[in-house]
């Protein structure tokens, strides 16, 4: 498989950058893990903190690893290659890093194929015939095997996409799948203006905030896991994404840009769920269930709930897919740029790795529980912080920035950047990690 290495793709416009960073980013954690927390620590409140979280750690950091990539034009395997000035102990760490967040798609397409599984069941109009707990629980219980062939497909056409490549592939459908996001949710946050009754005690339960909450420790930690996990900080989907930019472009206000988008899809996803699961009296602080009981109980009760249902589970599905792509995308650029691969064989060597371990964690309760935990609680946090660390400073916040990140970009960031960087978000990001690991916070 070692060969000289094709040409390296870039992307094609700044828009496909945009959705394609943007789908990267925006995940299931946006579509029901941040409407939970919204509903559960006191509305605005903790809206109010999670943008403090973003601005004050995730951007800063990002803009970081986004311009790292940008320069190095490389996935994981280099870029450790160069910051630890060592081509055998960066490639160990950098396959460490990209197979490690690649495991995540282990576990995903089980829950991508739930979407495809409860689309069937609005279409179908089960939700008349059996309760919504119900349905979730026969899903999980009595389907399997429908839901491994379904997670199976879409891991299948997780690797079509990725084997186009970056402009044809994954570049082309995030072009589509990320606008129609928005446009679904903007389509039932207004049908549910017309048809929830008392949809507007639902948002005033959403955007009236309880800013008591904001002096409970737990709840920062909380927000800045969410906004941390939610854009994908420091495992090196940013770094990878980022390194498909080309080197005389924007990636500083590119980042901070899709960082926002990644927001309003948590906003307007909040916006189209909370809202009228409170108005309708259920339970708003149901995480997963969230999507998969709460939302069709809702839409059971208003008309053309069948339609919406479809639409809300196209919508996780579109965010969830976008996702996977980069997930499996970090280990293809890092093994194709690190060892000179060719990439279309490394795309099949992957899905095939994956597709085992799908299969196993679809059938398997146990293997999907251990892949969720071990790379969503651990993988991801621990990569998350050493590569915040590596960053900024091993190899240097002012170094990155002066060779890499401002070269090409529309703002400069300035000498007031590096001390917020190497003393407040780094730091931050390093007690976010230990305590995921050890908690020791209130």
């Amino acid at each position: 498989m070692l060969q000289q290495v094709e040409k390296r793709e870039n992307w094609a416009s700044r828009f496909g950058l945009l959705m394609s960073l943007a789908g990267m980013a925006i995940g299931l954690g946006n579509v029901w893990r941040f409407p939970y927390l919204v509903g559960y620590w006191g509305g605005g409140a903790f809206v109010l903190a999670y943008l403090v979280c973003l601005m004050v750690i995730v951007v800063p950091l990002g803009i970081i690893e986004a311009g790292f990539g940008k320069g190095i034009q490389g996935g994981t395997l280099d870029a450790w290659t160069v910051i630890l000035k060592n081509s055998k102990a960066g490639k160990l760490i950098g396959s460490v890093f990209c197979v490690g967040y690649t495991t995540m798609n282990f576990y995903f397409m089980t829950v991508l194929a739930g979407t495809i599984w409860f689309s069937y069941a609005f279409a179908t109009d089960m939700k008349s015939r059996v309760d919504p707990a119900t349905m979730y629980q026969y899903m999980n219980t009595e389907q399997t095997t429908v839901l491994t062939v379904i997670a199976a497909l879409i891991l299948a056409f997780v690797v079509f996409v990725l084997y186009k490549g970056i402009q044809s592939g994954i570049e082309a459908v995030s072009k589509v799948m990320i606008p129609g996001l928005f446009v679904i949710f903007a389509i039932i946050i207004v049908f549910a203006l017309f048809f929830v009754p008392n949809i507007a005690e639902g948002y005033n339960f959403y955007l009236n905030p309880d800013f008591s909450v904001l002096a409970q420790p737990r709840m920062w930690k909380e927000a800045a896991g969410q906004a941390l996990f939610s854009v994908g900080v420091g495992p090196g989907c940013i770094l990878v994404y980022g390194s498909h930019i080309k080197k005389d472009a924007d990636s500083n206000i590119s980042f901070v840009t899709v960082a926002l988008i990644d927001t309003c899809a948590a906003l307007i996803a909040g916006f189209a769920m909370i809202p009228t699961a409170a108005a309708l009296g259920l339970d708003t602080q149901s995480g997963a269930g969230l999507i998969f009981i709460v939302l069709p109980a809702a839409l059971a009760q208003i008309p053309l709930g069948n339609i919406l249902g479809i639409l809300a589970m196209f919508a996780v599905f579109f965010a969830g897919i976008t996702s996977a792509f980069a997930q499996m995308e970090v280990c293809v650029t890092s093994f194709v740029d690190g060892f000179r691969m060719n990439r279309k064989r490394v795309i099949l060597a992957v899905g095939a790795v994956t597709m085992a371990f799908v299969i196993w964690s679809s059938l398997s309760t146990a293997s999907f529980d251990f892949w969720n935990n071990f790379s969503g609680n651990y993988v991801f946090i621990v990569t998350a912080g050493l590569g915040a660390i590596g960053n900024n400073y091993i190899f240097g916040t002012r170094r990155v920035l002066d060779e890499y990140a401002n070269p090409g970009s529309e703002v400069k960031l300035g000498s007031w950047f590096v001390p917020l960087v190497k003393y407040i978000s780094v730091p931050l990001m390093i007690i976010v990690m230990v305590d995921s690991l050890f908690p020791f916070l209130p």
